[in-house]
C-alpha cells in the first residue's frame, strides 16, 4: 500500500511490478555511473615538472639537496634524484650528517645516499625520479 501511494505516474497508480522494475533499473544506472567515476580516478595524472638551476646544483658539493618533494644527491659525478617520501608511510625524509645517511624521522628507516634500504620498517629502496639534465640545470618529473 505504501509503494502505491509513493509511486504515482501521470496520475495513474503504478503496480508493484512496474515500480520494482524502475527501482532496479535506477539502481543499476547508479552503480554504472559510480563505476565509471572510479575509472577516471584510476588513470594517472601527468607528472609535475620541477627545474633546479645550475647554481643550486653547486650546493651538492656539501651534501644532499632537499627540496619540498625531492632529494638530490651527487654520487660519482652523477646527480641522482629521489622522492622525499619514505616508502613505509610517506613521512618526509631528512639527512643525517653524522651517519651520512638519509633517514625517516617518523619510524627510523635508513637509506644510503644511493637510495638503497638499510634498516627500519620501510623494506624498500627510495623511489627514483626521472631527471633530464641540461646546461642550465636539471629537470625533475615528480609524481602527482
Amino acid at each position: 500500500m505504501f509503494c502505491r501511494a509513493l509511486a504515482r505516474h501521470r496520475g495513474k497508480l503504478m503496480n508493484r511490478r512496474s515500480f520494482l522494475k524502475i527501482l532496479t533499473l535506477g539502481s543499476f544506472a547508479a552503480l554504472g555511473l559510480a563505476s565509471l567515476r572510479s575509472l577516471f580516478h584510476l588513470t594517472s595524472r601527468p607528472p609535475r615538472l620541477v627545474f633546479i638551476p645550475s647554481n643550486e646544483l653547486e650546493k651538492l658539493k656539501n651534501g644532499p639537496l632537499f627540496g619540498e618533494d625531492y632529494i638530490l644527491v651527487k654520487v660519482s659525478g652523477e646527480v641522482l634524484a629521489f622522492s622525499r617520501k619514505c616508502p613505509h608511510l610517506g613521512c618526509k625524509l631528512n639527512f643525517d650528517p653524522v651517519q651520512n645517511l638519509i633517514s625517516c624521522p617518523c619510524h627510523g628507516s635508513k637509506f644510503t645516499l644511493q637510495g638503497k634500504y638499510i634498516s627500519g620498517p620501510a623494506k624498500k629502496d627510495l623511489s627514483r625520479l626521472n631527471t633530464k639534465p641540461s646546461d642550465k640545470g636539471i629537470s625533475l618529473a615528480l609524481p602527482t
